[in-house]
């Protein structure tokens, strides 16, 4: 008696084998988009925590130059490099703007970073994966005139050779280096250049930058100098100053959470389809079956025996949708164009949830057959 849902369920087979796969497929989908999202919050912060700064400085109004316009004059470079809360010599001017590039004819996607060798901003020379960092201006003032060759360092998933020719606008770029990890969401690649580079490429020439970063000095909080910087400015308002924690928030508000809502929702979605599924592949196939349970029923099974009966099958077959989907997930994450991290701790708690979802629905089946009158099952009067 023990063994009468396994034969059960070998019988009808067929059924239990399709609903064992629209489990799997939509438990691979919910951790698939879960994994994107992790994937695009990784990188959302890779570039940031890189540069090693704790103080982001933008213009004012602009909700951080990740997210706004920001255009700040250089002169203010001068400004902060005076300040005792700053760590001496790391105020560094950046240039960071989306681009369109042209690689081997075809319009890709990057984002142009353009920094001082020496200053933060950028890869050093022991970060690179080949090649060689770009050639600097030469002069520390801002010349208009200094401008260096146009080399840039790109990311070794962009799968090009040293040597290759980039072309932003109308200025053309030759790769001579090759950094490792350094994307930004959904795998958009940074290009590394020198500021005036960018400067040429991006704002004609003219000398302004983005956003300007620094290290506190020690002694200082991060919050500390924020809040002195801005009151110093209060007059002018002309700078935002922003820490590295909301610097990373704002930027993935914007670029995750916020464009992410409906990938949210649709997730939700997903899980209240598979116990649909469940439910309804159950209840069909209860109906299919009440002689058998009208039999059981009358040589004495209790309807709880009954219900144990159902609940088994439904949840063997949920426990082999929900393994085989998590073991699917993890594959279609190695295979997937775009980066895609799967946490185990969230994996097990979108196993533990669908599981639940689908014995839910097969236990509102098991309701229905036990309510099934043996002597209604024997004339088939269902």
């Amino acid at each position: 008696m023990n063994s009468i849902f396994l034969k059960d369920m070998a019988y009808r087979r067929a059924r239990v084998v399709l609903t064992a796969i629209g489990i799997t497929v939509l438990i691979a989908l919910i951790l698939m988009l879960g994994g994107i999202m992790n994937g695009m919050r990784i990188q959302a912060g890779q570039y940031v925590q890189s540069t090693g700064a704790d103080i982001w400085i933008s213009a004012e109004g602009s909700g951080s130059a990740f997210i706004g316009f920001s255009l700040l004059n250089p002169e203010y470079l001068g400004y902060l490099n005076m300040s005792p809360e700053l760590e001496p010599n790391s105020v560094s001017p950046l240039v960071f703007a989306q681009a369109r590039p042209v690689i081997r004819g075809k319009h890709g996607k990057a984002v142009m970073v353009g920094y001082k060798i020496g200053k933060l901003g950028g890869p050093t020379k022991y970060e690179l994966t080949e090649g060689r960092l770009f050639a600097s201006s030469e002069l520390e003032e801002w010349a208009e005139a200094d401008l260096p060759p146009r080399e840039v360092v790109i990311d070794e998933k962009m799968n090009l050779q040293i040597g290759e020719r980039i072309l932003i606008g109308s200025r053309e770029l030759k790769v001579v280096g090759k950094v490792k990890s350094l994307m930004f969401v959904l795998d958009t690649p940074l290009l590394f250049m020198d500021i005036r580079t960018a400067q040429d490429v991006l704002l004609k020439n003219t000398l302004h930058v983005n956003m300007m970063i620094a290290r506190t000095a020690k002694g200082h909080t991060a919050e500390q100098v924020m809040q002195n910087l801005e009151r110093t400015d209060e007059q002018f308002k002309t700078i935002d100053v922003r820490t590295l924690e909301q610097t990373l928030d704002d930027i993935i508000d914007t670029y995750v959470d916020e464009p992410m809502k409906a990938v949210q929702f649709l997730r939700v979605m997903l899980w209240l389809a598979a116990g649909l599924i469940v439910s309804m592949i159950t209840y069909v196939t209860t109906l299919e079956k009440t002689q058998e349970i009208g039999v059981l029923k009358a040589i004495g099974a209790s309807n709880f025996y009954v219900t144990s009966l159902i609940l088994k099958q439904v949840a063997l077959t949920s426990a082999i949708g929900v393994i085989s989907g998590v073991i699917l997930s993890y594959i279609f994450a190695a295979a997937a164009p775009i980066f895609v991290s799967i946490h185990l701790v969230e994996s097990v708690i979108v196993a533990v949830i669908s599981f639940i979802v689908c014995c839910g629905g097969g236990y509102l089946a098991a309701r229905k057959a036990i309510a099934v009158d043996p002597m209604v099952a024997f004339r088939g009067e269902i």
